[in-house]
């Protein structure tokens, strides 16, 4: 007859836990909510005041106030326009430089004269343009981040600066 030592026996193997159903729940809503207050974060403001198609009002208003005018020529439906609409100036970082400036868009027809003053090629364009017109930046296109605020956010500081140091007595 054998004897079986403790070494001869497997302990017995726990069976494998799976969290809770709770806990997983809570994971998803934890993350769900970290990713609405980072939309919250980027996004928001108030809507842009868009002058519809008239940039010589926009000019107006714009020498009255000592500001500039961003001025944007799009075609309605065009894919890049659309996207500009919901992932442009959505963005916080497109809206502030937009809040110290008056905003102009012009939906481009064909026919259209000022189009073809400004050199639009048929992609979405973004200028910024002095309260006289002359144009202080352009970009088009679907604009990154990058692009935007190097063609619209750093002019329009360096305008405010230029503007300041205008003013300033010597």
């Amino acid at each position: 007859m054998s004897e079986s030592t403790p070494s001869d026996v497997s302990p017995p193997v726990a069976p494998r836990r799976r969290p809770p159903a709770w806990g997983v729940g809570l994971f998803l809503l934890l993350l769900g909510g970290l990713v609405l207050l980072n939309q919250l974060a980027t996004t928001g403001g108030p809507p842009i005041a868009w002058i519809e198609g008239d940039l010589d009002a926009a000019l107006r208003q714009a020498a009255a106030k000592n500001q500039r005018v961003f001025f944007y020529l799009y075609e309605p439906n065009d894919p890049t326009h659309l996207r500009n609409e919901r992932e442009v100036f959505t963005q916080r970082w497109a809206r502030q430089p937009l809040e110290k400036a008056v905003c102009c868009r012009l939906a481009v027809k064909p026919g259209d004269v000022r189009p073809v003053q400004y050199r639009y090629d048929g992609q979405p364009l973004f200028l910024l343009l002095s309260a006289k017109g002359r144009e202080m930046g352009r970009t088009q296109g679907a604009a990154t981040e990058l692009e935007f605020l190097t063609a619209i956010g750093r002019p329009a500081e360096n305008y405010a600066a230029e503007k300041h140091a205008a003013s300033a007595p010597s």
